[in-house]
């Protein structure tokens, strides 16, 4: 779903614990088969079967630039979504992406609710116009060769009267599919679900905004740290005014050293570096 406005913030952090053995989690399958009597859904690693996201709203450009999904999950049986989060300044430059296997008994559970909850079609859903600057829940789902996206404006935040009561039908069933899919144990099953882990992205969106006064970042005695961006890389900060995909091969090691006071200078040029993982079926938009 802009990290360095102020002295305490949530921050992206601590990774969770590593996979289990292979005979307590699922293991997620390269090339996982649909199976013939359930629903069809891509297979692949960097395609994806389902998403929710919060996209748009107010808020800091660098919070905006690293929000991940709130869930994810990919053709070959993994569930993305955001780490743990704690409250401390400066923070990791990254943000913490949590992964766990999930079987495909657990992917037909979550497309069987989907269908259940009439999210098999396409649907215009009341956008309320007494609500500023709220973010849009977003859902994505690709079945049986569709791709159904819904998009609802405050959802949640609508309805003075009531809360967790929506003002249409419609809205209310994509609030309650919502809140399903935020608990996946109970949706799928505790037992479809690995461990979870830290994701070890391969690649990494980057933008780089020049910065002219160092003097105005840092509080409260806290100094910024400048550091050489990495010479081998093949993206240049120069060329990354906007988000720029990066190799973790040439840039990972640099931004998981990097907080949110770190700054990098390219060809003689001070800049602050927004950074984030890119996840399986999506770009650095």
């Amino acid at each position: 779903m802009n990290l360095r406005i102020g002295p305490v913030l949530l921050v992206a952090a601590l990774g969770l614990a590593a996979c289990g053995s292979d005979s307590d989690s699922p293991a997620a399958d390269d090339s996982l088969p649909p199976v013939a009597d359930g629903f069809q859904h891509p297979t692949g690693a960097d395609e994806v079967v389902i998403q929710y996201a919060e996209v748009g709203g107010f808020m800091p450009r660098e919070f905006a630039f690293q929000q991940t999904p709130n869930v994810l999950v990919s053709g070959d049986g993994r569930v993305f979504g955001p780490g743990a989060q704690i409250e401390i300044y400066p923070g990791p430059l990254l943000p913490a992406v949590q992964v766990q296997p999930i079987t495909e008994e657990g992917i037909q559970a979550i497309l069987a609710a989907a269908d259940e909850a009439g999210m098999f079609a396409q649907i215009d859903y009341e956008q309320p116009t007494n609500i500023a600057d709220a973010s849009t829940a977003q859902v994505t789902i690709n079945v049986d060769d569709q791709t159904y996206v819904h998009e609802a404006y405050a959802l949640g935040l609508a309805n003075p009267g009531g809360a967790g009561e929506e003002t249409t039908p419609e809205r209310q069933a994509l609030a309650d599919f919502i809140a399903q899919l935020m608990d996946l144990p109970t949706l799928v099953g505790a037992e479809q679900l690995g461990e979870q882990s830290l994701f070890e992205a391969d690649e990494y969106g980057v933008e780089a905004l020049v910065v002219d006064d160092l003097s105005v970042y840092g509080t409260d005695g806290i100094e910024p740290t400048v550091v050489d961006w990495p010479a081998e890389a093949t993206v240049r900060l120069a060329d990354a005014s906007t988000c720029t995909v990066a190799s973790a091969e040439e840039v990972g090691e640099t931004l998981a050293a990097a907080n949110q006071l770190t700054f990098f200078t390219d060809a003689g040029v001070t800049y602050q570096v927004l950074a984030k993982p890119i996840l399986p079926g999506t770009d650095c938009g």
